[in-house]
């Protein structure tokens, strides 16, 4: 019972935000909706749909046989584990929480290989940070190819620690091989309603979560926040940049490249943030989650991993990826960018990779 207070002074202080500044949360609110109708709904949809549809058709049996040799000794999971990875890394949040919940409710995945899954499959998308992060908000293309080069080998890095965890032996074919038969209407049906629920969800989350930081904003919640941290060598604008994208990541790396700060610890902490994903991510994936019966705590504690773990594999190579953003400087918000624009095709090619392999295993078979 004593959990209802918080959760009441919560509640009460967002509504006094919301009536004492109706102008500010409403736009915050419609600034949050546009971003979710013009941004997430057209990029995360189709490729929802997509995966949803290749899970259908047995990709994730045919892709876990294929990567069960690698798979088993590195990660000590099964194959099919594979495919919620793939995907994650290819798209971003909350794909890897997505298909590793169909996994178990289909249960081709124990509950332990779920927890452990789950602790390095759901990570931010390559578009996400070349084009957003990298070219739009840091001004390069070479600082979004750094990101995610460091996110995929932060991911890595935190599944093999992930894998000395205890759990029970993994068999050598511990998913099912069973499909369900229906027609490709039917499946094709089913996956768009899944992804439509899916995005709508997180639509609903990325508006609270944006009305939310601005009544922090607001009600100086922040600037209160930057007093009591004066001591440290930052300014208020990079302290301000931290709670907002602790609450959402976006805002937060925005603002982040806008700080007066060192370019070095900017860039870094921008990648911890879109690496750990910030209340509102972990809020959508465990919402996504709520068939799987993992603990909470030990996934936000590897999400904390994985970005410490990124950050770690960044600064190391810093100097490297540095040279390189010297010599390919573009201007701050140049979306147009050609990396931007050529990278947006990727998901397209290997999706279409996958579903002429799995065709090709299936004829064989």
């Amino acid at each position: 019972m004593k959990s209802i207070y918080p959760a009441t002074a919560f509640v009460c202080f967002f509504l006094f935000a919301l009536l004492c500044y109706p102008k500010a949360m409403l736009d915050a609110s419609a600034s949050s909706a546009n971003l979710w109708f013009s941004t997430v709904l057209p990029s995360l949809f189709p490729f929802l749909t997509a995966a949803g549809i290749l899970f259908r058709l047995g990709a994730a049996e045919k892709m876990g046989r294929l990567l069960q040799p690698v798979m088993k000794p590195i990660f000590r999971l099964s194959g099919i584990c594979a495919f919620p990875l793939f995907l994650g890394l290819l798209s971003g949040y909350p794909m890897g929480a997505k298909m590793t919940a169909l996994l178990y409710e289909e249960r081709k995945i124990t509950k332990a290989e779920a927890q452990k899954v789950l602790a390095f499959c759901n990570c931010p998308g390559a578009l996400f940070l070349i084009g957003t992060v990298g070219t739009g908000f840091f001004g390069s293309p070479a600082w979004g190819y750094a990101f995610f080069t460091c996110a995929i080998l932060g991911t890595l890095l935190t599944g093999i620690l992930v894998r000395f965890l205890p759990s029970p032996s993994i068999p050598a074919t511990s998913f099912s091989s069973q499909t369900k038969k229906e027609g490709f209407s039917s499946l094709f049906s089913s996956a768009i309603s899944d992804a439509l629920t899916t995005v709508v969800q997180i639509g609903g989350y990325i508006i609270f979560f944006g009305v939310l930081t601005e009544s922090f904003r607001q009600t100086g919640v922040f600037a209160l926040l930057g007093r009591f941290l004066h001591i440290l060598p930052v300014s208020s604008d990079f302290i301000a940049a931290i709670g907002s994208g602790l609450m959402e990541m976006t805002n937060g790396a925005h603002l982040l490249s806008q700080a007066p700060d060192s370019a070095k610890l900017c860039l870094t902490s921008a990648l911890f943030l879109v690496s750990f994903g910030g209340i509102s991510i972990l809020g959508q994936t465990l919402d996504i989650l709520r068939s799987v019966p993992i603990s909470s705590a030990k996934y936000v504690l590897s999400k904390l991993c994985n970005a410490l773990c990124s950050c770690l594999v960044f600064l190391l190579t810093f100097p490297f990826w540095e040279n390189i953003a010297a010599k390919q400087a573009l201007p701050v918000l140049s979306l147009q960018s050609t990396a931007c624009t050529e990278t947006a095709y990727l998901p397209v090619f290997v999706l279409l990779g996958i579903f002429l392999l799995s065709a090709a295993i299936k004829r064989k078979a």
